[in-house]
């Protein structure tokens, strides 16, 4: 049986992910089962999700896939290359064999032939003299490859193949086979919809904005439950609902105190100190931060982490699974897990103690994300315990 993983986030899910979901399994055949590792209440962005964790995955199973299971908080905060390791590492405890992604180019020879130059030898010394002239490191990496293969360092200019350059290199060992599909309609964070296809970041913005129009570009059971959510007052969860929380937080804390949630010897500590000490909301910091330096996706992970007490020393990788919504073929491939899995919430209190620190940072993230809901009613922290996963019949 293959057991194919898409890593993702579905922020909110669309036709998009529906096609990416019915075209992995006509690649691999009807019998494939789709997991999906999603990413929970935050982003990779660093933003809040639109609407809860639970919801977006009722609505991939909903629409073809057989098991989400979430994705490790500091994988979800991650860079590139910790999404991607957290996402594998989880479907490898799952008995992953194949991991399919979405790509602007869809060449997937060529996707590895990125991924090898970027942890090759040849390419340290560039990377070194480019992060010296005052690149972040994406760009620098970006001249790094540029001088040993122009055509592969033109994938690290677009989101979908940096990503799979990405999955490409944390996938080396595993046994896990790559499948590159190539995006279809409109491209990652476009404003403007093509060939049937709307983006994940144009819809936000409709639905965020209050107009009308956003559920022609979603399934009819994504466009139920994202309606729900709306007039319950669960969605859309903002971050800019937070600001006061955010900054009475975060200026508690100085450079010292960021340090662990920024530890680099390029001052990004201090900047952080000061653009948080000087804005008056969460996107005035990030944008006052900002530099070729510092691109503003790290700022917005960075700046999050330290609110949610997530230290860039937390691993990437998973020690539990916790599933959100689950087919009959996706319950049967937990049997196999190699890892505890969280069903119900409450069940994780009798988990070993190691596991508890983990947990713990959930729950405070969980907590914290609630108070972005537009309901003051749907703010309480004990909402969490309550959830359980959508389970298809």
């Amino acid at each position: 049986m293959s057991i194919c993983g898409i890593i993702s986030e579905y922020n909110p899910f669309h036709l998009g992910h529906a096609y990416h979901l019915a075209e992995t399994r006509r690649r691999l055949g009807a019998d494939t089962v789709l997991v999906c590792a999603m990413s929970g209440n935050y982003v990779q962005r660093g933003d809040f999700a639109l609407l809860d964790k639970y919801s977006r995955a009722a609505m991939a199973v909903e629409c073809g896939a057989d098991l989400v299971v979430e994705l490790p908080l500091p994988a979800a905060l991650s860079s590139a290359e910790g999404f991607a390791r957290g996402g594998i590492a989880l479907l490898e405890a799952l008995g992953g064999t194949h991991l399919s992604f979405g790509t602007e180019c869809g060449d997937l020879a060529l996707l590895q032939r990125a991924a090898a130059l970027r942890s090759g030898e040849a390419v340290r010394p560039l990377l070194a003299e480019a992060l010296h002239s005052g690149c972040s490191y994406p760009a620098a990496m970006q001249r790094a490859v540029e001088a040993l293969d122009p055509q592969a360092a033109a994938l690290l200019s677009r989101p979908n193949d940096t990503l799979g350059v990405a999955y490409c290199a944390a996938l080396s060992g595993t046994g896990i086979r790559p499948v590159a599909i190539r995006r279809a309609g409109a491209a990652h964070d476009s404003g403007q919809t093509a060939d049937g296809f709307a983006s994940a970041s144009y819809l936000r913005a409709l639905v965020c904005a209050q107009q009308e129009g956003w559920g022609r570009w979603m399934p009819p059971g994504a466009v139920r439950r994202l309606s729900a959510a709306l007039s319950e007052g669960w969605a859309p969860m903002r971050i800019q609902n937070c600001d006061s929380a955010l900054l009475a937080h975060l200026r508690r804390m100085d450079a010292g105190a960021l340090y662990p949630f920024a530890p680099s010897a390029d001052g990004f500590a201090g900047r952080l100190a000061r653009a948080v000490a000087s804005g008056c909301t969460f996107e005035e910091i990030c944008l006052d931060a900002q530099t070729r330096r510092f691109p503003l996706a790290r700022i917005r992970r960075t700046l999050l982490r330290a609110y949610l007490g997530l230290p860039e020393s937390c691993p990437v990788e998973p020690q539990y699974i916790r599933v959100l919504a689950a087919g009959r073929r996706g319950i049967a491939v937990l049997r196999g897990a190699r890892l505890p899995v969280i069903v119900k919430p409450a069940s994780e209190r009798r988990l070993p103690g190691q596991l508890q620190s983990a947990l713990g940072r959930d729950a405070l993230s969980d907590a914290l994300y609630v108070l972005a809901a537009p309901d003051p009613a749907q703010r309480s922290a004990e909402t969490r315990w309550r959830r359980t996963p959508f389970i298809q019949k």
